[in-house]
């Protein structure tokens, strides 16, 4: 029963890759293309977090306390996994649309909640390999392999996740049970995420801002750690190779979560069938108001993203992480870990600030793809906006200034508060705000355009619409190579251009693209439209 539950969970991750929109296995050039943007995707985020260890690492190595090294980032490791897990956990575990079909066979609750956390588990493996396995690296880059230092990695990464998914269980389970009481669940998992996201981006810049302080202080901090944070410093000495700490750390995180797995299997079937609780709808009698057709598309798109909270935070990260960003510039005057202390100790980058703040600002306006699910949400029911007489460009335009709108308000703050926080000239601050518009309405057409080459309409959940499509997947990764291009750019040829000459040619070349691709979609697009079908 245990080995068809885990292949049917295999099959159900694995389909996103294997299949296509129609049920038909993909081509091996798209399964390669697909191995190419997650390698590249992982690649980049594991890169930032190298680019975190490589501060800490030598100093704390060369004073003989690499096991801080491990713990300090073990601790980090854990904190954004628990972040991620928390509500994956609640949707696999308790709102998994075949619970219902599983609980109705005679399967034992605790049995599919074994396969789910198992699936959970090397999801969380891979959340925290991201943050842990960078870490690693650097460590035998300073210190050299030992055999029993390379077992003890292996061990940590086997044992840390354990952590992670136990809080995020725990914090999945809470919200599973308020939100099937709550009529207001949307707002409510709306405001968590929101309160996760000021908590991971507080962390985040507490951590940088501190580094020197961590240390010049490592003999305080170390004894902070052994006491205060007593498994994660077993974590680390057993990264160092010390084989009793390895096992005492299996002991206690693995005793830990079988306390927490026990709370689960006690309560898994009464809350996962537990009924969600629904705000009743209420007749009110008013006057109506007309509209032109972009406006009633323009609503219907609005409404159906914050309708559904789980597509507002996968179409819309850029939004909240540009909004939590913009706050966390004016309350502690940095922004994950770059303020006034780093810049100080960097000048050459203290030179290039304005146009390392486009970057920023692009990158973030990168991360949102409504637009890449629009046309894919109309499912089944697309030939309703293709048969009604206002045109297609008018349902297109809605899609577009959708996405535009949600991107370039939250990064235009961003890029303000950015520019007044590090003391940039007005010109830059101007290029930066400059710089939320045009990189906004890039990728809303951008976006949008990849929809329409690689529409999902054949959905029985509309989450595999925006979250396990093709366009989204593109789209993504797609955006940040574009949003991250122009580092790569400057550190190759910024030496011949100063950084506001390069500035302005990288927003012409965002003018000509965005004119291009808005051409693209009139013409091209709107035939493609017409021409859907599921």
């Amino acid at each position: 029963m245990i080995k068809a539950l885990l292949k049917k969970q295999w099959l159900e991750y694995s389909s996103f890759f294997t299949q296509g929109k129609d049920g038909k296995p993909r081509k091996r050039s798209a399964l390669i293309g697909f191995a190419v943007l997650i390698l590249y995707g992982l690649g980049a985020m594991g890169a930032s977090f190298y680019l975190m260890a490589q501060g800490l690492c030598e100093p704390l190595v060369m004073a003989d306390m690499a096991w801080l090294y491990f713990s300090l980032m073990a601790v980090y490791a854990a904190a954004f996994g628990i972040m991620i897990v928390a509500f994956s956990t609640k949707v696999k575990l308790y709102e998994a649309k075949d619970n219902d079909l599983l609980f109705s066979m005679p399967i034992p609750a605790h049995i599919v909640l074994f396969t789910r956390i198992l699936g959970l588990y090397l999801f969380t493996l891979l959340i925290e390999c991201m943050v842990l396995v960078p870490a690693m690296v650097e460590y035998f880059l300073v210190a050299g392999f030992s055999v029993w230092s390379v077992i003890g990695c292996l061990g940590v990464l086997a044992v840390a996740p354990l952590f992670a998914l136990g809080i995020g269980a725990l914090l999945g389970l809470g919200l599973a049970w308020i939100t099937a009481r709550l009529p207001f669940k949307n707002l409510f998992t709306l405001l968590s995420v929101a309160l996760f996201a000021v908590g991971y981006t507080y962390l985040t810049t507490n951590f940088s801002e501190n580094l020197g302080t961590i240390i010049l202080q490592a003999d305080g901090v170390g004894g902070v750690m052994n006491t205060a944070l007593y498994p994660f410093a077993k974590l680390g000495y057993a990264a160092e190779g010390d084989m009793l700490a390895l096992a005492l750390s299996v002991l206690i995180f693995g005793g830990a979560f079988a306390l927490i797995y026990l709370l689960l299997s006690k309560t898994y079937f009464k809350i996962a069938t537990m009924k969600r609780g629904e705000r009743k709808a209420k007749y009110k009698e008013k006057t109506a108001r007309i509209a032109t057709p972009m406006q009633a598309f323009f609503k219907k798109e609005l409404f159906q993203l914050i309708k559904n909270p789980m597509y507002l935070l996968n179409a819309s990260m850029g939004t909240i992480l540009a909004l939590v960003g913009a706050v966390a510039v004016l309350v502690t005057g940095g922004f994950f870990g770059l303020d006034e202390n780093l810049l100080a100790m960097m000048p050459d980058m203290q030179k290039s600030m304005g146009l390392l703040v486009c970057v920023m600002v692009c990158f973030m306006a990168s991360s949102n793809t409504m637009a890449a699910a629009s046309v894919s949400l109309e499912g089944e029911k697309i030939w309703i906006p293709q048969s009604l007489p206002i045109g297609e460009w008018a349902v297109l335009k809605a899609k577009l200034f959708l996405h535009f709108i949600m991107t370039a308000i939250p990064t235009l703050v961003l890029a303000v508060c950015l520019g007044i926080s590090f003391d940039l000239h007005i010109a830059w601050i101007g290029a930066g705000a400059l710089t939320a518009i045009l990189a906004s309405a890039l990728f809303a057409s951008m976006d949008l355009a990849i929809n329409l080459k690689f529409p999902s309409l054949r959905w029985t959940n509309e989450m595999a619409a925006y979250k396990q499509s093709a366009s989204i997947v593109i789209a993504m990764f797609g955006g940040w190579g574009i949003a991250l291009l122009p580092v790569g750019l400057y550190f190759l040829f910024g030496k011949y251009l100063p950084a506001w000459a390069f500035a302005c040619i990288c927003l012409g070349l965002i003018v000509v693209a965005v004119i291009a691709l808005f051409v693209w979609l009139k013409q091209r697009g709107t035939k493609i439209f017409r021409g859907l079908s599921v």
